[in-house]
């Protein structure tokens, strides 16, 4: 019996700001057994699927190719043909100067299924985000959107820059840089005067997008001056002085700071979207991994004798989520607990048992191992039976100091923190060029980690023009330890507070 073909799902991931992806779109990467994607696309996107979904990566730019479009299409058929869902993700829209419309073909004359995910160009999101509407009642009404890289077979450019001159109110240029001297030649031959305002988008919808701006005349001087390079949007027309008063993307408060996020993969996310959604550019760097312990039967023993505990004590989210794994694998429920009073190191702990409809009583309102220790010196422990979930990595202080008040601890390391195998090339060569602005750290570990992966010695030269950031005294005191100085520090210790104070700190500065 013949088997039934998958199906592709031509999808666009949008410009590069991963927030513009369709909800559709989304839906189809969670759904995919194989990506195959360009090499503009957001590694979010591919970080953020399952980890069983292949992703290959077929992207083609200037001068460099993966795989010849061909190539790729035969791709397509061969992936479907076994009887995978293929997700196609495509930058910006897939019809749009994408070669959306080559590929659909090659499926339809192989009889594969597919759909179109259509996506947010950039030939509308780069001007956006740079504040410059491509329509404006009062400057506006015409645009054409057309393309500066063509088949290089082409004796002759297709686009007729001199007709579409006078043609339209406002020209949009996608993939123009390298030929944009022939460009703005041929709008000026083709009548449009030389005082005509014109903008370059690189990056456009990135945090690190930039702008440079000018007149016909000289947007080409401006753009080689900057340094401009690919993927930028080129804007010709009234439009483009708007931006001076609809410019918002520079005004979000980290808008040009780039920023490392050292939490593990499983918890930057959050603490990443909210930097990002205050316009920082964002760059993950994970000096941690969380993994299960090497064998189960401390925990199962303790879980199993779970009747017996009169506290259960958390000191992190971390710790929460493995206790829930745990009692899971056992297919164990909650209320063997009984009247066990559940004790939380810091608020973004607490709040993760909240979600789960656990109830701590004991939450200290500075979050140290010490604090949580001195709170329950209001408790009567003698004799009493304490269950402390953690890391196989946590200190002594806070079990040593239960004891002394009579408390029987049995500690269980319900998860292992490790230093993951990354390459530190890229992240080495970005301090070295002064591109990063600030680097954060939200525990000790992820500090330490750091300092190993990058070598004890080398990493204060290294950090050398990067301001420090930490989550709360306890990290800034390692990080003290080692010479180097702290410029932020969580008044409140946890994350959304982190990124208030990081906020706030680059707000002063402006001022």
């Amino acid at each position: 019996m013949k088997k039934s073909p998958g199906k592709v799902y031509l999808v666009g991931a949008g410009p590069g700001d991963p927030g513009l992806i369709t909800v559709k779109g989304l839906r189809c990467l969670n759904e995919a057994d194989v990506i195959i994607y360009d090499h503009l696309i957001n590694d979010r996107f591919l970080n953020d699927a399952p980890v069983t979904t292949e992703k290959i990566n077929v992207g083609k730019q200037v001068g460099k190719k993966v795989l010849e479009q061909n190539e790729i299409n035969k791709l397509l058929v061969k992936e479907a043909r076994s009887g995978k869902t293929v997700v196609r993700l495509k930058g910006g829209d897939p019809f749009l100067f994408g070669r959306g419309g080559e590929e659909a073909e090659t499926l339809a004359q192989n009889d594969i299924p597919f759909e179109i995910v259509p996506g947010v160009t950039s030939a509308i999101a780069a001007p956006a985000y740079a504040g410059i509407p491509p329509t404006h009642r009062g400057a506006a009404s015409s645009v054409a959107i057309v393309t500066g890289h063509e088949d290089p077979a082409k004796e002759v450019m297709a686009v007729d820059f001199k007709k579409i001159a006078q043609s339209v109110d406002t020209i949009v240029c996608l993939m123009g840089v390298g030929k944009m001297e022939t460009i703005v030649d041929q709008i000026q031959k083709g009548g449009r005067s030389p005082e005509t305002p014109a903008a370059v988008v690189e990056r456009g919808t990135y945090p690190h997008q930039r702008v440079v701006e000018g007149r016909l005349k000289d947007i080409l001087s401006k753009a080689r001056k900057a340094g401009i390079k690919p993927p930028a949007v080129i804007v010709v027309g009234e439009v483009a002085q708007l931006r001076h008063t609809l410019a918002w993307f520079e005004s979000l408060p980290l808008a040009g700071k780039t920023i490392v996020v050292t939490r593990a993969k499983e918890q930057a996310g959050p603490f990443s979207d909210s930097l990002e959604k205050a316009g920082a550019r964002v760059i993950p760097f994970p000096t941690i991994e969380i993994g299960v312990p090497k064998g189960f039967k401390s925990i199962d023993k303790a879980l199993k004798a779970s009747s017996e505990y009169d506290y259960i004590v958390f000191t992190s989210a971390n710790g929460v989520k493995a206790f829930l794994s745990h009692m899971r694998r056992l297919e164990k429920d909650i209320r063997c607990f009984n009247e066990a009073t559940i004790a939380a190191l810091g608020e973004m702990t607490a709040r993760v048992l909240r979600e789960h409809l656990l109830f701590p009583k004991i939450v200290p309102t500075t979050f140290t191992s010490k604090h949580l220790a001195s709170e329950f010196k209001r408790e009567k422990l003698t004799g009493k039976k304490v269950l402390l979930f953690r890391s196989q990595i946590a200190n002594d202080i806070l079990p040593r100091q239960l004891r002394r008040m009579g408390a029987q601890v049995k500690e269980v390391s319900g998860y292992t923190i490790r230093t993951p195998r990354v390459s530190t090339v890229p992240i080495k060569q970005l301090f070295k060029k002064g591109v990063i602005d600030l680097i954060t750290f939200t525990s000790p570990s992820t500090f330490t980690n750091f300092v190993s992966l990058m070598g004890r010695k080398s990493v204060k030269q290294l950090l050398k023009g990067t301001r420090l950031a930490a989550i709360g005294p306890v990290t800034k005191k390692e990080i003290t330890k080692h010479g180097m100085r702290v410029a932020i520090t969580a008044a409140s210790h946890t994350v959304p507070h982190l990124v208030e104070d990081i906020i706030a700190y680059y707000q002063s500065k402006k001022g």
